[in-house]
């Protein structure tokens, strides 16, 4: 008994300081997205998971379709339907392992990718940041927070 005590509190242990914190649903600040970021080997990505509007609205030119990738560059892309496309991709933790860096930040609403960055400010607020250059000097950070998607439908 005793025995099985000790292994459930090491289980417990190894598990509450084996999250990481980057893992988990995040929303825009704008409320209208929510990403989830996942690791897939040793990089982080990021899927759309849920969109406030998942058609467009009335007065749009396509109003009640669902939302597309319709202003991607990529003309043979813009078919692609917003919910699941991947909006983040290609980061790794640094060699601090304070922050993520060399990756991309995408954004579907006007078809531009930027190099991306992220980093824990507190267990449910990440920092977000695309930049046009790769130093992230002329970029844009936002505070993205934690959510449970179950939540947000």
């Amino acid at each position: 008994m005793k025995k099985n005590v000790i292994f459930l509190f090491i289980i417990t242990f190894l598990k509450i300081f084996s999250n990481d914190p980057y893992l988990g649903y995040w929303q825009m600040p704008d409320k209208k997205v929510v990403i989830e970021i996942q690791k897939e080997g040793q990089e982080y990505v990021g899927y759309v998971r849920w969109l406030k509007d998942l058609k467009y609205p009335k007065g749009d030119p396509m109003e009640g379709i669902e939302q597309i990738d319709r202003k991607n560059p990529d003309t043979s892309l813009r078919n692609r339907k917003v919910m699941n496309l991947q909006v983040v991709g290609n980061l790794k933790l640094n060699d601090k392992k304070d922050a993520l860096v060399d990756g991309w930040i995408y954004d579907s609403w006007n078809g531009k990718k930027y190099y991306g960055s992220a980093k824990v400010i507190d267990k449910n607020t990440l920092s977000l940041k695309g930049s046009l250059d790769p130093w992230g000097v002329l970029g844009y950070s936002m505070k993205v927070k934690r959510v449970n998607l179950a939540n947000e439908k």
